[in-house]
């Protein structure tokens, strides 16, 4: 297949090309910023999506059979409340009907967890109501109803992707396990909140894993829930990494303070990514071990 990717340089689509490329498919690469990138068997097309011919010239130039679409703005500690979430919702929307115009037939589309009303804690797609708590949650679930209203409408295939906690080499710093994990290895104190809060953490291989087979899922649409279905809770998450180590780190829970819209408990089903084929393969053991090896190695 002909597919276009876009956020092909960001954290989720740097580990999708290889596995395009490994499936034999012809794959275009969109970025903002052409330069360093290189891999065997991807084509590079720089292209400005938010610009308002961007989305038009780029799907003129690839003319692509599918495209995964992961780039949004993801600013670690900005994202959730930027303003910037509204102009890729109108990029989107722009960047679909431009893939229908020439000749796209299925498209997959990284969405989040953040669309899901996280009172309720354990989510189903299709059950679990959708009202987002940020600005970030509220754009992408608005994206998503335009895009399967669109589809639907358009004869195109839509798989929508809510990828829950990805972690793994490439995330930015501040996130929770880098910074656990880096100041593991400087002898430093681990400052952390009280840790009772339960996530579903995904290593980004299978993240994406998950959404290449989605991809080349034919007939399959709708939404569907990224993650490892595996409740973990964060104190225990840090003291796992702190195993790792010969000496007896000190860890300091409870030192930095829980917003008031914190769940405390945000976990995801994947029997529907199940019932199509997909399931995760690298154990939250397995992905530590290779991320520690990762960071001292960097």
């Amino acid at each position: 297949m002909r597919i276009a990717v876009t956020g092909a340089s960001g954290f989720v689509g740097r580990y999708v090309l290889p596995l395009l490329v490994a499936q034999g498919h012809e794959v275009f690469a969109i970025t903002s910023r052409c330069g360093a990138e290189s891999l065997d068997g991807v084509k590079w097309i720089e292209a400005d999506l938010l610009a308002d011919a961007g989305p038009v010239l780029a799907m003129d130039a690839i003319r692509p059979e599918g495209m995964l679409h992961l780039a949004w703005y993801a600013e670690h500690g900005r994202f959730w409340n930027a303003t910037e979430n509204f102009s890729w919702c109108k990029a989107t929307a722009d960047l679909i009907e431009a893939f229908h115009r020439f000749g796209g037939r299925r498209i997959v589309i990284g969405g989040t967890c953040a669309e899901y009303d996280w009172v309720h804690g354990y989510c189903v797609e299709d059950k679990t109501p959708t009202v987002p708590q940020t600005i970030y949650g509220k754009c992408k679930d608005v994206t998503r109803q335009y895009a399967q209203a669109y589809c639907q409408s358009n004869g195109l295939e839509l798989a929508w992707g809510r990828i829950f906690f990805p972690y793994g080499p490439g995330e930015p710093e501040g996130r929770l396990l880098p910074s656990v994990l880096k100041a593991l290895i400087l002898g430093k104190i681990v400052r952390c909140s009280h840790g009772r809060q339960f996530r579903d953490f995904i290593h980004v291989s299978d993240v994406a894993s998950a959404l290449v087979h989605l991809l080349v899922a034919v007939g399959q649409t709708g939404v569907f829930n990224i993650a490892s279905g595996e409740p973990r809770q964060l104190a225990s998450l840090v003291k796992l990494c702190a195993s790792r180590f010969q000496h007896s780190p000190t860890i300091d829970f409870g030192v930095i303070p829980v917003s008031e819209n914190d769940p405390p408990m945000l976990l995801a089903s994947i029997e529907k990514l199940n019932t199509v084929g997909w399931q995760p393969s690298i154990s939250i053991s397995q992905g530590i071990d290779e991320y520690l090896t990762f960071i001292q190695n960097y």
